[in-house]
């Protein structure tokens, strides 16, 4: 049985619009050297670092005791694909973001996967700082395939300036980018379909433009849709709804001191934490560490437990 709290070691991905700033603020322990974009702290490939289940990944669990690990509410979202249901990551843009998009679950069908809806929690932001979130104009497909040929294609994009705790809800079809100076943590569908629209006229490594999926991105473009500044909901003193939707709920939990924590057998529960360190105290007896800049995976069938630190 999966009966205690599973930390996870994260994945490491570099990029060429990353930075180190997951290790200046995060306290990870990054490839030295590299520009490193993303930690992705949980999806398939995530690895269990302590107890029992010490070397397994999140697959491998799915696959083995998919109920005691995802609950009734995960296993169905993780069929029919066998896959873990949710990718957190912590995201370090230094330069921006490709402007991007990803279908929704009925345009990922012919792909044999699922859409890929996501929401952003805004860690750290540079005074100007700003994501792009939508068109400035509903355009149809004609039109913005002229603007990307004669290069004014930028005056379509909706910009917003956030600071730091600010948190959005991005649709899948959503046009979106995130903007230089911005670190954030990121809850999605898992889900590794991204068509990269326009790149800024950048070069890769090799002085090569990236590879662009333009008509792809058209057929999943939803010109209407916007990455939306979600307002807090307070459940109670400690925790507050940031972002919800029928894949996710992504909150905000403030802990001082002890905190209890009852069972939630229906799903499981990732907790990553952005300030501080803290403890989770299970069985009465038993402790796993969470300290700055890791997660943990709290399984469905785990019992009530107590929350310990600042």
């Amino acid at each position: 049985m999966i009966s205690y709290p599973l930390l996870l070691d994260p994945l490491y991905e570099r990029k060429i619009w990353g930075g180190r700033r997951l290790e200046t603020l995060l306290a990870k322990a990054l490839p030295a050297g590299e520009p490193i974009g993303e930690s992705l702290e949980s999806g398939d490939d995530a690895i269990v670092s302590n107890g029992p289940f010490a070397g397994s990944t999140l697959h491998d669990l799915v696959r083995r005791e998919p109920l005691e690990l995802l609950g009734e509410r995960g296993l169905a979202a993780s069929r029919p694909y066998g896959t873990f249901p949710l990718l957190v990551k912590f995201i370090d843009a230094t330069d921006i973001l490709s402007l991007q998009l990803h279908p929704d679950d009925d345009a990922a069908v012919p792909f044999g996967k699922r859409g890929k809806t996501e929401a952003w929690y805004v860690v750290q932001a540079e005074p100007g700082a700003s994501l792009i979130t939508g068109m400035s104009r509903a355009a149809g497909r004609s039109e913005v395939r002229a603007s990307i040929a004669d290069g004014t294609f930028e005056e379509f994009l909706e910009r917003r300036q956030v600071s730091a705790s600010d948190s959005l809800i991005v649709p899948a079809g959503t046009m979106h980018a995130i903007g230089a100076g911005v670190l954030l943590y990121e809850v999605q569908e898992n889900s590794d379909i991204t068509f990269r629209l326009y790149d800024w006229r950048r070069l890769d490594n090799l002085g090569q433009p990236r590879e662009l999926h333009l008509e792809q991105a058209l057929d999943s473009l939803h010109p209407d849709r916007h990455a939306r500044i979600t307002e807090p909901l307070r459940r109670d003193d400690w925790r507050e709804v940031l972002s919800a939707c029928r894949y996710f709920n992504l909150e905000r939990w403030r802990i001082t001191g002890n905190q209890p924590l009852s069972g939630n057998g229906g799903t499981f529960r990732l907790l990553s934490c952005i300030e501080g360190s803290s403890q989770i105290r299970y069985n009465r007896s038993d402790v796993v560490n969470v300290g700055l800049g890791r997660t943990v995976l709290l399984p469905a069938n785990l019992p009530d437990v107590v929350l310990d630190g600042e």
